[in-house]
């Protein structure tokens, strides 16, 4: 399998192999930030309620801004787009190292979200748009999230030891934010040098563009069914982004309340976890191509349903550990399979928007969740999150089961018959 993954790497469009070396340092400020924020709120004094409110708010802010930078992105480029992302993260990583304040946190969080918005709104379609073929789009993505998964899990390792060798002033998590803030301008400057101008992408990959644009152009009712197919999606990646915000951005307080560990315990845990995250990356494009889209689909589902459930029961920690890095697994696995799948089936006149709508869709469902779970959290219910978390997954295998799966494979077929012609 390791043998497998190498060649993917290697047949790799040269584009598409920048982008995803300079993951990296994107994933050790994210990695430090998801550690180190909620612990840094709580230590200044905010309540858990207060905590689950700012995140909430920050997913709201996603949703609501998505749209108008998906139509932004068409004027001033995916490549700039993505870049001034990255430059608005390290601006709101400072503002949260200085400030402490409701305010100042409130706007470090804002200015956050916007930067996270432009990112998300442009970076698969970018590194999607130096693919050659359809299959180098999955395998693109997998290794994409595999990179950013597994240096994440080495932000969040260090970001549980920068409090001990570089305690602040206003908490002890204060100068992690500012090497988080570090990476980020670092990966900016590097992105804008060295990924290669979208006008660059391989001829290959123009060429499949559009032979896209020719299968999705021409026709209202053709543009009916796009829309539908848009919005069926959607409901999928919301339901996705729900299943994150009510677990996700509060492991970490979890952990603390609910079997009372210390920061180094704690980022230790996740920053395994994030190894998992990157196991399941990795061998994406492998499952799929030894099971395919559907069977993955079901499996990853109920295996998602399962582990979840399994962690609302009152158990001891050391099971639970186990638990929460089979869960990074197949979590990672599932929301690569829909993020990957959605947007490759998406033709390319398309994807601006659909990135904006998956992006809307996401954070909506986020912002409930975490909304919810910050309530819940501050009842000091710390198991009702993951029986919510298997409930919510199950819905969304019902959704795809009866609605999606047949789009999905149509779709397929669709792509099939038109490499199929121009082969010919």
């Amino acid at each position: 399998m390791w043998k497998y993954t190498y060649h993917l790497f290697r047949d790799l469009s040269p584009g598409v192999k920048r982008f995803i070396a300079t993951e990296s340092l994107f994933g050790i400020g994210a990695g430090i930030l998801s550690l180190i924020l909620n612990l840094h709120l709580l230590d200044l004094g905010f309540s858990k309620g207060a905590v689950g409110q700012i995140t909430s708010l920050g997913a709201l802010t996603i949703g609501l801004t998505s749209l108008p930078v998906g139509l932004i992105v068409q004027r001033v480029g995916r490549k700039r787009m993505l870049v001034i992302g990255m430059l608005l993260s390290f601006v709101s990583l400072v503002v949260f190292g200085f400030g402490t304040s409701r305010a100042a946190v409130t706007a470090a969080q804002l200015i956050w979200s916007l930067g996270v918005t432009a990112i998300v709104n442009s970076e698969i379609q970018l590194i999607f748009q130096y693919c050659k073929s359809k299959k180098e789009e999955t395998n693109a993505y997998s290794l994409l999230f595999a990179v950013f998964t597994l240096f994440t899990g080495i932000g969040t390792l260090l970001g549980g030891f920068l409090p001990n060798w570089i305690q602040g002033s206003t908490t002890v998590y204060q100068y992690a934010f500012f090497v988080a803030a570090g990476c980020f301008a670092l990966s900016a400057i590097l992105r804008g040098i060295l990924l290669p101008s979208p006008s660059e992408a391989p001829k290959e990959g123009q060429e499949k563009q559009k032979e896209d644009a020719k299968g999705e152009g021409g026709g209202r009712q053709k543009k009916r069914h796009a829309v539908y197919f848009l919005l069926a999606l959607s409901l999928l990646i919301f339901n996705s982004g729900f299943t994150y915000g009510l677990l996700s951005p509060f492991l970490n307080v979890i952990l603390k309340f609910r079997f009372e560990m210390n920061d180094d315990t704690i980022s230790g845990l996740l920053a395994l976890s994030g190894f998992f995250f990157f196991i399941g990356s990795i061998i994406m494009p492998y499952f799929i191509e030894k099971l395919g889209s559907r069977r993955s689909f079901i499996i990853l589902f109920l295996y998602n349903i399962l582990i979840v459930a399994l962690m609302a029961v009152a158990i001891p920690a050391a099971p639970f550990a186990i638990l929460l890095m089979l869960r990074g697994t197949g979590f990672t696995m599932l929301n690569n399979l829909i993020d990957s799948n959605s947007m490759s089936a998406v033709a390319e006149e398309d994807r601006n928007l659909f990135a904006g709508m998956r992006t809307v869709s996401r954070s909506i469902g986020n912002t409930i969740a975490s909304f919810w779970a910050g309530y819940i959290l501050a009842g000091d219910h710390y198991s009702l999150p993951f029986v919510l978390t298997a409930a919510a997954t199950l819905l969304g295998f019902i959704g795809y089961t009866w609605f999606i799966q047949g789009m999905l494979e149509r779709r397929g077929q669709s792509d099939q018959a038109k490499q199929g012609t121009a082969e010919v």
